[in-house]
């Protein structure tokens, strides 16, 4: 099945990319975005999908792969993310990685061995004599309760009793006989109290004991078969995997995920599907891009016909391999490209100090790159005690940070930080005009698990995210505004910018969650907080550079 779709006018030489561009960057080729461009207007006129299929949260990724064939032809191979109208296989797109006819085989099979299990389950837990046991441990604790209670309110009433003679002794000799009999039943009281719980403890516990041992232990085993002939077919599944690379190397799924479980859906997104089709099908591969269609999800950031690099949780594992040869690998020479970059010092003393990061300097060591803010400050003061650097901004950020040079310091302001006391202010350019002049957004946010760093939105497990938003001024097109963070959250001020549910304008520059530009539009730009030895309130400002 031929599924390229070659370009009308063929690129000139100059136009063809000599090495596929690092997807990741999510800098997509001109040739991946006309590509790109190209499928969204079949999309857009498509008559084979339902007029509302991507509405209502049902948004999809799509992706181009531009490609030369044998005839050095050059055009594109469409694909997209998981199923699409509920099918793997759409007329016009690259198919999934694995075998399908294979994989239904197993898959049928272990269903209907999942399902007998289930039905096994089921039935011991909706045995009638189950049933029975369970209401009779159900009416004993009721009697417990009951007679728990009365003992207790009868107790109260005795201690008041008790209180009120007290109260009326009116001789030293009556006092100390009365007194100890007051305190001898206050004693029986007790124990009486505490006999009383343990018996009906032993009671319940000696029941639900037989219980387990007549009904749950089976269930549980029963549980614990169908869990690994559960996992038994997750492994199966992606075993079914069999990802290729220019070379030829094939190697499973599972291999790329250090011995653990790949996550849900790896293997599925487009970048793979499209990569495995070239390969098979012996097509040069030139250039990759992804884009999203349709309606935004309702915890992520994804904007209609915008570029997204592929998630980091189920593609950056495997684009690697599958791109091997493909890419330019030698990275070196960013590290000597970062270390131009130089934190600017705005205040100074004996304690602390206030630096003003520039753009694209990481504020602590990453995993590939270890020259940052805080690096350049160990150089700097190697006398320095404590952790240094206070708080964080993103790489792309500019603006201000706060560092001690004191343990003692740090820890005043790190709880300055915690008390919510340290004010700050950032002022930003959105991609879009925003009408309201104030507003607050309260979006609690958490880490995306298949797709880090980048975070969602999530009411159930989400960390309180709360910002103020101010508008400075706006064009047709764009806002500047004032961000003042109450909270400090990963990602915060990007995702509030960006989601459908906050301003849902991303700010200009934002590669994650908006559209990449020459720098990402945000600045920390100023500082207020307490001296942690004067006392005295400081209040630093920085020239936004933009």
């Amino acid at each position: 099945m031929n599924i390229i779709n070659y370009f009308c006018e063929q690129p000139e030489l100059s136009e063809i990319p000599d090495q596929c561009r690092n997807p990741f960057d999510n800098d997509p080729h001109p040739l991946a975005i006309k590509a790109s461009l190209d499928l969204q207007q079949r999309l857009n006129n498509s008559t084979e999908f339902p007029a509302n299929l991507f509405e209502k949260e049902n948004g999809k990724m799509f992706g181009v792969l531009v490609v030369a064939g044998s005839d050095h032809k050059i055009g594109y191979l469409s694909g997209f993310s998981g199923m699409l109208n509920k099918q793997w296989v759409v007329h016009g797109f690259v198919p999934p990685v694995f075998d399908i006819e294979k994989q239904q085989s197993f898959l049928n099979a272990g269903a209907a061995q999942l399902e007998k299990l289930t039905g096994q389950i089921d039935a011991k837990i909706n045995s009638a004599d189950r049933l029975q046991v369970l209401a009779q441990i159900t009416e004993l604790e009721k009697r417990q309760e009951i007679e728990i209670n009365t003992l207790q309110k009868q107790h109260k009433n005795n201690k008041e009793l008790r209180r009120k003679e007290r109260s009326e002794i009116n001789n030293n000799q009556q006092q100390v006989e009365i007194l100890q009999r007051l305190s001898f039943l206050s004693q029986q009281d007790k124990r009486e109290l505490k006999k009383a719980k343990s018996d009906w403890d032993k009671e319940l516990s000696s029941v639900r004991l037989q219980f387990s041992g007549r009904f749950d232990n089976e269930i549980n085993l029963l549980k614990i078969k169908r869990k690994k002939l559960s996992q038994k077919l997750h492994k199966k599944v992606f075993e079914n995997y069999q990802l290729i690379n220019q070379s030829g190397d094939i190697k499973a799924l599972t291999h790329f995920f250090d011995g653990n479980m790949p996550a849900g859906g790896a293997g599925d997104c487009a970048a793979p599907k499209l990569i495995q089709y070239a390969h098979n099908n012996k097509l040069k591969i030139l250039a990759l891009a992804e884009f999203w269609w349709g309606a935004s999800p309702a915890q992520g950031v994804r904007h209609h016909g915008s570029f997204y690099p592929p998630c980091r949780g189920k593609c950056h594992p495997v684009l690697p391999f599958m791109l091997q040869g493909l890419m330019k690998a030698d990275d070196s020479f960013l590290e000597i490209a970062y270390k131009k970059l130089v934190p600017e010092i705005i205040y100074e003393d004996d304690s602390l100090l206030v630096l003003d990061k520039p753009a694209g300097l990481l504020s602590i060591p990453g995993k590939q790159q270890q020259y940052s803010v805080l690096s350049w400050l160990k150089e700097r003061y190697p006398q320095a005690t404590g952790a240094l650097l206070v708080h964080r901004l993103d790489m792309a950020t500019s603006g201000l940070l706060l560092a001690a040079k004191h343990a003692e310091v740090y820890k005043d302001l790190q709880q300055q930080f915690i008390s919510r006391s340290i004010k700050k202010r950032y002022v930003a350019i959105l991609s879009k005009a925003i009408s309201e002049p104030q507003m607050t957004v309260d979006m609690p946010l958490r880490v995306d698990l298949d797709d880090r760093p980048r975070q969602v939105v999530c009411y159930e497990h989400g960390k309180s995210a709360v910002t103020k938003v101010k508008v400075i001024s706006s064009t047709v097109n764009s806002s500047r505004v004032y961000f003042y963070p109450l909270t400090g959250r990963t990602h915060q001020l990007r995702v509030h910018a960006a989601h459908s549910k906050g301003l849902n304008a991303p700010i200009m520059g934002d590669e994650l969650y908006g559209s990449r530009s020459e720098r990402l539009f945000l600045h920390a730009e100023k500082l207020t907080f307490k001296h942690p030895l004067s006392g005295e309130l400081i209040d630093v400002k920085s020239k936004v550079p933009f």
